[in-house]
Order: C-alpha cells, then structure tokens, then sequence
C-alpha cells in the first residue's frame, strides 16, 4: 500500500512538472527518472573536491600556499554558497534544462535584451561547458600519466598525454551515449566514492603520516614561488593571493549541472534547487576537511613542491605509505576523476540538448533517441 502511494504520488509530481514545463514553452522530451539525490549527486561529482584539489595542489603551494589555500577555501567557499542560494531560487522558478541562458530571458527586462542576454549567457555557458570538461579529463591524464612513473620506466610525453586524454575522453563519451541506462548506478557509486572515500582517503592519510605540520605551518604559512621574483615583489602578496584563490575557485564550480538535469527529475522544483545548495554545501565541507589532512600530512614543504614527479599530492602519498600504497590510494583519485568527467559531459549533452532545441546551436543537437527507453541525449562522441 505504501509503495503504490509513492508511486502514486511521484506519477503526480511528473505531470505537474510536465505542466509547469508546458508552461515555460517546452514538452516533456527527457525521461524523468531521476530523485533529489541522483540530481545532488551529478553537481556532487562535477564539483567533485578531490579532483579540483589534487590537480591544482602544486599550484596552490606555490601561489599564496597553505595559508591562501586553507583562509581562501572558507571565503570562496561563503560567497559561492550565496550563489548557489541565488541559482536555486531561480531554479525552483525555471526548472528547465538550459538553466543560466533561460534564466537570463527570463529576467531581462524586456523581450530585445532578453535574445541578447539569453544569447550571450548561452554561447558562455557552451563554452564553458566543454572547456571544464577538457581542464577535467586533461587532468585525469596528466594523474595517470604521472603515476605510471612509479615503478617504472614511463616517461610522459606531450603525445602520450593527448593519447591518454583521447582514450579517456572515448570512454566517458561512450558511457554517456550508449549506457546511459547506467548513469544512475554509475551516479551512486560515485557519491559513494567522492564521500566516503573522499573521507576515508582523508582520515587515512592524516592517521598514517609519521609527523605533521603545525597549525601556524598549516593556517599562516604564506609561499609565493610564482617565479624569481615572485609577482608577491613585481606587484603584491594581495595579488599572490587574489589569483592563489582560483585553487577554491575552480574547484567550486559545475553545480549548475542540477539544473541541466531538472527536466529529468522528480518534483523539479523541490528537487533541483536543492541538488544545487547541497552539492555546495557538502563539497565545502569535504574539500576543507581533505585539504587540511593533506596540508597537515606534508613531511617536508619544500621537498613536496619540488616533488620530481611534479605532484604533491602523489609525493605526501608516498612518503607516507610508500610505493605500492601509494599507487593503491592514487589510483582511487584517479577513478573520481573519471567520475568527475563523466558526469561533466552528462551535464554538457542536457545544455547542448536544450541551447539547441532554443536554436542558439544548431538544431541537429536537439534530438532525443527514440529507439531506448531512456535520455540518450547529444554525447561528445555522437548526436542522437
């Protein structure tokens, strides 16, 4: 009896939701399928802090360091979350796949400003999309690229890497075009991973390392190594720090995918804003959390920014638990990455699906396969 009045009552969420999107001038399209916590769970793993932190973790060491890092964390951190405020209300009002460009229509002024606006947002929002997808997977194969060094007589090279960075572009793209029947499963697990093996990874670090650093090393310790000399004497350290906060900026972003996937879930206009705050708000709070224990867990600053493997993070892993730990727990990086990426193009396909179905792209991108059951919407690899 329970179960069919859920059922019951999700079946009424659908068609208000399809009326409230027949309202703002579109059909249903996509299948709706999806809950509150698969739609947390995609702007959960774009955010995905452990992939921001350990691929900019050398750049945040050398530009403001451990003291920028840690203080800016928290500040980017407060006035991201009074966006993700700001993104949700205007999602509980237009929950439709476009998200930002939609929104821009909808608030201009008048119609002339609202194409204009509407436009503009949109081709940022494009090429944005692709390009955060690009700075994920080209991270992913610069981290395998790196470990494959360990042990072994690897040398990267530029081509090695682009080969690395194609093969694991195909892979997410074919995941996203031709399984997309799995992405929720795939979403799950990777919730899983980016929490409790984000924390596991964490606490384990911290637990193992032989010594660790000072709270003054950790909150205080401020390293401008942005060159000989550093922009701290050609400009300022305020400006050493206003660009070492793009560590927490970058990592902090990608949490408009709730939106992009708000025609695909239930109760949109419940659900949807609060996957934008949530991811926010948990990312905060996991990524502090690991960039302490990391920072914490350092053996030796300078030896760790000058790693020879051009890592810091796989340096901490391997003065603390040597090679073959090491590799075990990078590895783990590495498929949150992939996961971050995945779900990156997942979140491109559903604004490219709709900024062409709103003929800001070319209208070959809107289609939707009717031969699965399922939303196999536009992939990097094939347009349905």
């Amino acid at each position: 009896m329970n179960k069919f009045r859920r059922q019951s009552a999700t079946a009424d969420d659908d068609l208000a939701d399809e009326g409230r999107l027949g309202e703002l001038g579109y059909k249903q399209e996509l299948k709706r399928d999806w809950g509150l916590i698969h739609n947390f769970g995609v702007s959960f793993s774009i955010i995905s802090v452990i992939t921001g932190i350990t691929t900019l973790f050398q750049y945040g060491l050398t530009t403001g360091g451990p003291a920028v890092m840690t203080i800016g964390w928290i500040i980017v951190s407060f006035f991201t979350f009074f966006i993700a405020l700001a993104m949700a209300e205007i999602t509980s009002a237009h929950p439709t796949a476009g998200g930002p460009y939609f929104w821009a229509a909808m608030l201009a002024p008048n119609n002339y400003l609202a194409a204009f606006f509407s436009w503009v947002t949109g081709w940022f929002n494009f090429v944005g999309q692709f390009a955060v997808t690009t700075g994920i997977v080209f991270g992913c194969a610069n981290l395998i690229a790196t470990l494959a060094t360990v042990k072994s007589g690897f040398v990267p090279t530029p081509g090695k890497i682009i080969g690395i960075h194609a093969a694991i572009l195909v892979s997410m793209g074919l995941v996203n075009t031709f399984g997309v029947r799995y992405l929720r499963y795939l979403n799950n697990t990777s919730i899983v991973l980016h929490s409790l093996g984000v924390s596991s990874f964490a606490i384990a670090v911290v637990a193992a390392a032989p010594t660790h650093q000072s709270a003054k090393d950790v909150f205080a310790h401020f390293n401008d190594a942005t060159g000989d000399p550093g922009w701290g004497e050609r400009a300022s350290p305020a400006y050493v720090a206003c660009i070492g906060i793009l560590f927490s900026q970058y990592t902090l972003t990608g949490f408009d995918a709730s939106a992009h996937l708000s025609e695909e879930t239930h109760n949109a206009s419940r659900s949807a804003p609060y996957g934008v705050l949530m991811s926010v708000g948990v990312s905060a709070l996991f990524g502090f959390f690991l960039i302490l224990c990391l920072l914490f867990s350092i053996q030796d600053f300078d030896a760790t920014v000058g790693s020879e493997y051009l890592q810091p993070v796989l340096q901490i892993l391997l003065d603390i638990f040597g090679e073959n730990g090491a590799i075990a727990l990078f590895t783990l990086i590495i498929v949150c990455v992939w996961h971050c990426g995945l779900f990156s193009i997942t979140s491109n396909s559903r604004m490219f699906f709709s900024f062409s179905r709103d003929r800001g792209i070319p209208h070959f991108f809107h289609h939707v396969d009717k031969r699965v059951s399922n939303n196999q919407c536009v992939s990097d690899l094939h347009p349905c």
